[in-house]
């Protein structure tokens, strides 16, 4: 299952109802930090996180409203003990950023921290998903993230394996994962005869600050869940090109071009108050289309 927990949904301006950019993505019991802005361990702490399930955090680039928060959860987590290695990815400088601020203000973490520097391409690969990255559109080297699953077996036909005389509990569960079994007669009773066509993997794609791009289409290919910064409306257009982020409207757009299943606009300019309008704007051109708020949570 996957679990994506919206720490900050907010832009460069932090407000009391938008923090800054950070976003939680929990699969397989464990959890990948996207971004790191401002106040993220207290929203970590509000949302009900586990510190020990985080494995690894990615920084879409040096911006300190996407960064600002990490010198202090990195210490948090020394300060609980932790001893399990963290891996830290980002675009190229983030390890000169780190050695400095342990330079000059002394930090030493109790656990090894890998740090990654990363182009574009995968950057973990699990058991059963992999996370990747690519290079965006924002005006200083930016990564997006993709989180995907892969392919899954089919749906397990319940009623043809009973037909076939397969025994309820274990045997279930091995043919869901692609092995054969036994029946009671006696008769051998493979995979593909209780089990529907192969699924696509679920997926959630995080491109939090940047212009309309191919880079950000390609990776949000087909995706479950695309977070991607909407920062303003159609009638600041060309402020957002200039600033190098997306409006709302062309947020929608690249979702639509992508075959993205729903899309979750954030990193909202404070001058949004109400961010409905920005939200009209997008579902005129893809109808499953939310806004994101702190704190907000969605199961896939």
């Amino acid at each position: 299952m996957f679990r994506a927990v919206i720490l900050g949904s907010g832009a460069s301006l932090p407000t009391l109802q938008r923090q800054s950019a950070a976003v939680a993505v929990q699969y397989e019991g464990d959890v990948y930090l996207l971004d790191c802005g401002e106040g993220t361990q207290l929203q970590w702490r509000r949302a009900g996180l586990r510190f020990g399930r985080l494995r690894a955090i990615c920084v879409s680039h040096l911006h300190g409203d996407h960064i600002n928060g990490l010198v202090g959860l990195l210490q948090t987590l020394s300060l609980a003990d932790r001893k399990d290695p963290l891996l830290l990815c980002g675009p190229a400088g983030i390890r000169d950023y780190w050695n400095a601020i342990c330079r000059y203000q002394g930090v030493g973490l109790g656990y090894p921290l890998d740090i990654r520097e990363s182009d574009g391409g995968e950057v973990i690969r699990g058991r059963t998903h992999s996370l990747t990255c690519a290079l965006l559109d924002h005006g200083v080297r930016t990564l997006g993230f993709s989180l995907r699953e892969d392919e899954r077996p089919g749906r397990f036909d319940t009623a043809a394996a009973e037909q076939l005389g397969v025994t309820p509990g274990p045997d279930y569960g091995r043919l869901q994962r692609g092995e054969s079994v036994t029946a009671a007669s006696g008769a051998v009773v493979e995979p593909e005869q209780v089990l529907g066509p192969r699924r696509p993997g679920r997926s959630i794609v995080y491109t939090a600050d940047t212009r309309p791009c191919a880079a950000a289409v390609q990776l949000a290919r087909d995706s479950s869940l695309f977070i991607c910064d909407g920062t303003f409306g159609t009638e600041l257009e060309r402020e957002a090109r200039a600033r190098g982020h997306c409006t709302a409207a062309q947020a929608a757009q690249m979702a639509n071009d992508a075959g993205a299943e729903r899309l979750l606009l954030t990193h909202i300019s404070a001058r949004y108050h109400d961010a409905r309008p920005l939200l009209a704007e997008a579902v005129d051109v893809f109808a499953n289309t939310e806004v994101a708020s702190d704190l907000m949570e969605i199961e896939l």
